[in-house]
């Protein structure tokens, strides 16, 4: 099929810009992804249809710098499923949050239980490493409850942990990381509603 020289442009630019925001993909993939979206575009137009009529068909695919990012989300959510990285798990849930709330609200729950895990494992290492200077502090009065931690001096407070403290803090973090890196993977699997793409990369859920 043959459109007019001002529709192909349009076509060109938007097939262009896609190919650039797919770079982080396999050469593979990305053909197959500009020749199925040309294909597309192609379909749902005619010879006789007016630029302005290309121009819609464009803009229902969406911009396409949003509709790379679909693609390049979903490659890496595969990847992250497939893959017990914790590092690309953290990838992929970022750019899911990107697209959908309930891919932001995974992210920030594992994001949080990431940095507490690994806080603890911190706090347990410094504890093994440096046992008198590494306390959990608990303060009470009848005006303040307080918790604190420090590692480099005497401790303030009452500390309840002592030397459990090492074990409890590198064990307790080392599971909250492992609890954290499976809800995200769950979320993955069981929240994600990606709208359906145009491509071979597309998979049913």
């Amino acid at each position: 099929m043959t459109v007019s020289a001002e529709s192909q442009k349009s076509i060109d630019v938007y097939l262009a810009t896609l190919r650039k925001r797919l770079s982080d993909l396999k050469d593979d993939d990305i053909r197959d992804i500009v020749e199925e979206i040309r294909a597309h575009i192609l379909d749902k137009t005619s010879p006789s249809d007016s630029p302005e009529s290309v121009a819609a068909t464009l803009a229902a695919l969406g911009p396409p710098e949003k509709l790379a990012l679909r693609y390049r989300t979903e490659e890496l959510l595969q990847r992250a499923r497939r893959s017990r990285s914790l590092g690309m798990s953290l990838r992929a849930g970022l750019r899911w949050s990107a697209l959908s709330l309930s891919g932001l609200l995974v992210f920030l729950i594992s994001a949080e239980g990431y940095g507490a895990g690994a806080f603890l494992i911190w706090l347990g290492s410094m504890k093994a490493i440096h046992p008198n200077k590494t306390s959990v502090d608990l303060e009470f009065n009848q005006h303040t409850w307080a918790a604190s931690f420090q590692s480099g001096g005497p401790p303030r407070g009452h500390d309840p942990f002592g030397l459990w403290l090492a074990p409890l803090g590198i064990l307790g973090g080392g599971l909250i990381l492992w609890l954290s890196f499976r809800l995200s993977s769950w979320g993955m699997r069981k929240l994600r509603r990606p709208r359906p793409l145009p491509s071979p990369l597309a998979v049913e859920e």
